[in-house]
């Protein structure tokens, strides 16, 4: 191949040279092959694998407010939501039938209210980020809402039980009302947070598997099946 271009250049200058000498017409050298230029050459087409810094800024989804809320009534009913509020109401239920119980409060505590930081149950709210097909910072609000209420219930029918000193089951009644943004800030963000790190995953993992695919492919290596 490499010869043949040569050829082909030094029969194109030697038409070209007949030319100004008079010994070929010029009609001649129309015919002649054109002689080919030297030029970058195209560049490779790559394939090219996202990286952990576009996997980690891809996952974040802006919120679509007015179409989340469209669809809210499906969303209650989804698995990640009712699972999480199932978990929520067998906290509350535990607590409500073994108000002293050790293991009860303490998963109270775990998955509906933290009544020492005022904080709503971690478990749940991560849980239905995690899972909720969207909308995930609006189905983290409902469940810092339902976790609050229940946080409600528990200082002022459950604590007045345990306390011997009731002053401390009065101090947090009082402080009740300002814990409600906590549990739906709380909720919000930490569901939502969730959802961007399960979609992180999901691209990292893609991005795993694209370049274990890539070489399995390459020559002298026989390819996965």
């Amino acid at each position: 191949m490499a010869r043949a271009k040569r050829t082909d250049r030094a029969d194109a200058r030697r038409r070209y040279r007949q030319v100004q000498t008079g010994e070929v017409d010029g009609a001649e050298l129309a015919d002649a092959p054109p002689v080919p230029t030297r030029g970058p050459r195209p560049a490779p087409a790559t394939t090219e694998r996202p990286s952990i810094t576009a996997a980690f800024r891809n996952a974040y989804h802006r919120a679509n407010i007015r179409e989340d809320i469209a669809v809210l009534p499906w969303l209650l009913r989804s698995r990640g939501f009712l699972i999480a509020l199932g978990l929520v109401l067998a906290g509350a239920a535990a607590m409500a039938l073994f108000p002293r119980g050790e293991y009860s409060l303490l998963y109270f505590t775990f998955v509906v209210f933290d009544p020492r930081s005022g904080s709503p149950g971690f478990l749940p709210i991560m849980l239905v980020g995690f899972l909720a097909p969207r909308a995930s910072y609006l189905l983290g609000l409902i469940i810092g809402a339902v976790d609050f209420a229940f946080g409600a219930w528990f200082a002022y029918a459950i604590l007045p039980l345990l306390v011997t000193d009731q002053a401390d089951a009065v101090a947090l009644q009082q402080a009740m009302p300002s814990t409600i943004p906590i549990a739906l800030v709380y909720g919000t963000f930490f569901a939502a947070s969730a959802a961007w790190y399960r979609r992180f995953l999901q691209l990292s993992n893609a991005r795993t598997q694209q370049r274990r695919r890539q070489a399995g492919a390459r020559p002298g290596r026989p390819a996965k099946s």
